[in-house]
């Protein structure tokens, strides 16, 4: 029975001090393709993501799930200006593989606003004959410390990328080009995202992000389907923990995804599924799973 509860302990002991590593659901945020262009839209949006972590520990191997379901939304308050705004409820959840002990948190996440200047827009060219569309559109976005970050007070032993936020206020860069011939196109964002102080404890690193996706869309009365395929590339610089740096924080992450999305009068559905095709993160210790996004929007 000693031997029992010396063991339970030092996995607790473990898992409380090595947990810094685990998978972070407050990555970049990528835009992605939205619904019709031009119009406002309010929807929701659920997403999913896994991580293995700790890999070659076999007391402290983690299996974790991170869930996220959204209210999202467009809104055009001036003409050639684009306004997106999030508001995410999570639920994560952390399994350690030894031992069956599960921790989890749910609440209200990390609200974002992006808003974006169309810059170049020849959608609306009635004069042009070419039969190639370019749109490009610039701007940012801050995200707002509205979910729970409690990493480092009162004896939270959770890690920092398990909180249901970041607790820092962020700055968001962000570039979205889309060109178009006929019923052909390809989407091509880049962005990234400036972090300040968590708190006196940590830090997230900064974040790099692209992605490009090519797509076609084919219509049926008033059904169209679009029908995706692309890639998107992640890479996050390491965190400070305390002022220092963090070792087995950031790293890289490509993933090819596939996706759908339907179009029917002011409504449109959308699903995406990732695939990881190469990636380095928290030095080998942390391996992303596949990953699903799925939504629903009412234009108006």
């Amino acid at each position: 029975m000693k031997k029992k509860i010396f063991i339970v302990l030092i996995i607790s002991s473990l898992s409380a001090s090595a947990c810094d590593l685990c998978g972070c659901a407050n990555g970049s945020s990528f835009v992605g393709l939205l619904p019709r262009s031009g119009s406002q839209f309010v929807g929701l949006r659920y997403r999913l993501r896994s991580f293995d972590s700790h890999l070659n520990s076999q007391m402290l191997k983690t299996k974790e799930d991170y869930q996220t379901l959204e209210v999202w939304g467009r809104f055009y308050p001036i003409k050639n200006l684009q306004v997106l705004a999030y508001l995410p409820y999570n639920d994560n959840q952390q399994t350690l593989l030894y031992s069956g002990t599960k921790e989890r948190k749910k609440g209200l996440g990390d609200a974002t606003v992006l808003a974006h200047y169309n810059v170049i827009n020849t959608f609306l060219d009635s004069t042009n004959t070419s039969g190639i569309y370019h749109n490009l559109m610039i701007g940012g976005g801050v995200k707002l410390p509205t979910g729970k970050f409690e990493y480092g007070y009162g004896g939270e032993a959770v890690n920092p990328n398990f909180q249901l936020g970041t607790g820092s206020t962020d700055f968001l860069l962000s570039a979205i080009h889309t060109v178009r011939y006929k019923k052909f196109g390809v989407n091509t964002e880049v962005g990234g995202r400036i972090s300040t102080k968590s708190n006196l404890f940590y830090k997230f690193g900064n974040r790099l992000s692209a992605s490009l996706t090519a797509f076609y869309t084919k219509t049926f009365g008033h059904l169209s389907i679009m029908p995706n395929l692309g890639s998107s590339f992640d890479y996050g610089f390491k965190d400070r923990k305390e002022g220092v740096l963090n070792s087995q924080t950031g790293g890289y992450t490509l993933l090819g995804s596939l996706g759908i999305q339907a179009y029917y009068k002011a409504f449109t559905a959308g699903f995406i599924f990732q695939e990881p095709l190469a990636q380095n993160l928290g030095g080998g210790e942390l391996k992303t799973r596949p990953q699903s996004t799925v939504f629903l929007t009412l234009g108006f």
